[in-house]
């Protein structure tokens, strides 16, 4: 909270050149919206921009929590064993670099038109940060650790759940972040191709209307549901990685 009314000087500062700008007539009123305008979007659509919000939301939701539960484990095991590492390195490396959008014609092939070939992109998408953070942060677990438990002849599940995990968390939950940054992306590149609501699609429709106060609402909106996402999943690491406070540079 200490941070919130710091953090609300640039956005002040975009809001009053947005509103100079649109005042100075640099671009007309039919091409560059009034703040006013898109504020009336707001107040007099709200029922059309709750229902878009909602399947997006929907989406992210589902696709990146299908990836934390895919992702985290796997990504435990490569970071765990030398041999896995070795086995999956390279198609990891080669698979992590596809783009996602590129994947949207197989997924409309393989899946249709609907929340399916969206949800699998979000996957996708949100699947790889995921794997990489949870793998770098299992290998900066202190090898002094793993040598005590080794010592006791604890078992592969019990070091996995109660040393690799812990100390692997701060990492996976900052890939937990940019895996949601990645996926509110995709859901909204997928949802202009192959799914008929949602944000994407809502901005999408309003460019053909040719309602740019509707594609500026929708596109505030997905800034806004992105940094409530990023926020609350900063919340949860202050909260879960208590014990790293006095010891990293990072609040």
């Amino acid at each position: 909270m200490r941070r919130l009314p710091l953090g609300l000087v640039p956005l002040l500062v975009l809001v009053v050149a947005w509103e100079m700008t649109a005042r100075a007539g640099v671009y007309s009123n039919a091409l560059f919206p009034a703040p006013a305008e898109v504020a009336s979007v707001f107040i007099d659509e709200w029922r059309l921009l709750l229902r878009h919000t909602e399947a997006s939301v929907l989406r992210v939701v589902v696709g990146v929590g299908l990836a934390f539960i895919t992702a985290v484990p796997l990504g435990l095991v490569v970071g765990r064993y030398p041999t896995v590492d070795r086995l999956m390195d390279w198609t990891i490396q080669i698979f992590r670099c596809f783009p996602a959008i590129a994947l949207i014609p197989l997924a409309i092939m393989f899946f249709g038109i609907g929340d399916r070939p969206a949800i699998v992109l979000i996957w996708f998408a949100s699947f790889w940060p995921l794997l990489i953070s949870t793998i770098f942060g299992v290998r900066n677990v202190e090898r002094t650790l793993l040598a005590v438990a080794q010592v006791a002849r604890a078992s592969d599940l019990l070091v996995l759940r109660d040393i690799l995990l812990p100390n692997a968390l701060p990492s996976i939950l900052t890939g937990f972040r940019l895996a949601t940054g990645a996926g509110w992306l995709t859901v909204v590149t997928a949802e202009m191709m192959a799914v008929k609501s949602g944000l994407g699609y809502m901005i999408l429709y309003a460019q053909m209307v040719f309602r740019p106060d509707e594609v500026v609402a929708g596109i505030l909106i997905i800034g806004t549901i992105g940094l409530v996402f990023d926020q609350m999943i900063h919340l949860l690491r202050r909260y879960f990685c208590r014990w790293q406070d006095g010891l990293v540079m990072a609040p």
